[in-house]
């Protein structure tokens, strides 16, 4: 539904007052989503294959042991951490709810640029003299 109102302009009063509340709602869904307490983990977690190095385990001929790292940037530079088995699930899950507070900060970009013209729009309107603003 945002999708029809970003490509579509609005003509009428009453039609960009709408598209305003129905933007501000999406906001709100956004900034919700933003806002939840849970942890995240910012960077990439990825599940590779990888050797011990132990030349009498199955990995030295066959595809590795399965391991998840966590990739992220400290300092400028680019570091790789090993995680535990253990950890891998609930780091994941961190990692995901990253993701989606990226999108949702993207789309509060989105949101923002198609409010702006919106709004300028509706100072158009009010102005006395009857000149754009």
């Amino acid at each position: 539904m945002i999708y029809y109102i970003l490509a579509y302009p609005m003509s009428s009063k009453k039609n960009t007052t709408r598209s305003l509340r129905v933007l501000h709602k999406r906001r709100q869904e956004s900034l919700k989503l933003l806002l939840r307490p849970e942890p995240i983990i910012i960077g990439n977690v990825y599940d590779v294959m990888r050797r011990c190095g132990n030349s009498s385990c199955h990995c030295a001929a066959k595809p590795g042991h399965r391991q998840t790292l966590l990739i992220y940037a400290e300092k400028g530079r680019r570091r790789c951490k090993f995680v535990r088995r253990q950890d891998a699930e609930w780091i994941k899950q961190a990692w995901l709810r990253y993701r989606d507070c990226k999108k949702a900060l993207r789309e509060l970009r989105a949101l923002n640029s198609r409010e702006l013209a919106l709004l300028r729009v509706q100072l158009r309107w009010r102005d006395v003299r009857g000149n754009a603003v």
